[in-house]
């Protein structure tokens, strides 16, 4: 098995972990560009593993989950902007959620793409999707404000993503591509209902901050060696 993907992993969980050492409550131009280094990492993960994937069915696949990585890139770039630049922060919000909401839309297409589609994970996703939003509004007594509209169509898609995923490593078998994205798609959501805690109820402190991107950037380097495996 070929491991240049995995040294830029490395690299990655390097670049990571000096991000956090650099990223406080108030954010900071290093933090942001040392973020945007690891971003970048996760979309050298896919480019080499399509390099080092010989089969030529890879493509598309390639393609789709490669597009959903960048549009991460700008969310992170622009969520960060929200941290550092406060006063401008209910458009950068905005702006990052549009852009993850994307690239969930190309992950998405990868998968109908290539493992089929079946009416039960978008039935599971609807469930979790409200799940989420009343559990955040009633228990949580979470205000979205401005964002309601965003954050509702934003968790749809997210619990589409995981659902179909997850639906793709059963009914595949739990092929190493199929697994590595249901696992990389729970880690997105779990790193998104950390997040909610660090936007709307004010747990911005190290820890959480911490939690959120590990999470966040385990699930897209998973997603990005999907592509190593795709056959």
């Amino acid at each position: 098995m070929n491991l240049y993907p995995y040294v830029v992993t490395f690299l990655g969980a390097v670049a990571l972990t000096l991000f956090l050492i650099a990223r406080d409550r108030k954010g900071s131009v290093k933090a942001v560009l040392l973020k945007t280094i690891t971003s970048y990492l996760f979309i050298a993960v896919a480019f080499v593993s399509f390099m080092v994937n010989p089969n030529p069915g890879v493509t598309t696949f390639f393609m789709l989950i490669t597009m959903g990585l960048i549009c991460g890139l700008i969310g992170d770039i622009v969520l960060d902007l929200k941290v550092l630049y406060p006063e401008s922060s209910s458009p950068y919000q905005h702006g990052g959620m549009v852009a993850f909401l994307v690239g969930h839309l190309f992950y998405l297409a990868a998968l109908l793409i290539y493992f089929g589609f079946s009416w039960i994970p978008l039935v599971f996703a609807v469930v979790i999707a409200l799940a989420i939003i009343l559990i955040s509004i009633y228990i949580l007594k979470v205000d979205f404000k401005e964002h309601t509209i965003d954050s509702y169509l934003y968790s749809f898609f997210l619990s589409y993503m995981m659902t179909q995923s997850c639906y793709a490593a059963v009914s595949h078998g739990f092929s190493a591509t199929t697994l590595l994205l249901a696992v990389g798609s729970v880690l997105f959501l779990l790193s998104d209902v950390v997040l909610i805690g660090i936007y709307y109820q004010n747990n911005d402190s190290r820890p959480f901050i911490a939690v959120n991107h590990i999470l966040y950037y385990a699930a897209q380097y998973i997603i990005a060696l999907s592509i190593l495996y795709q056959y």
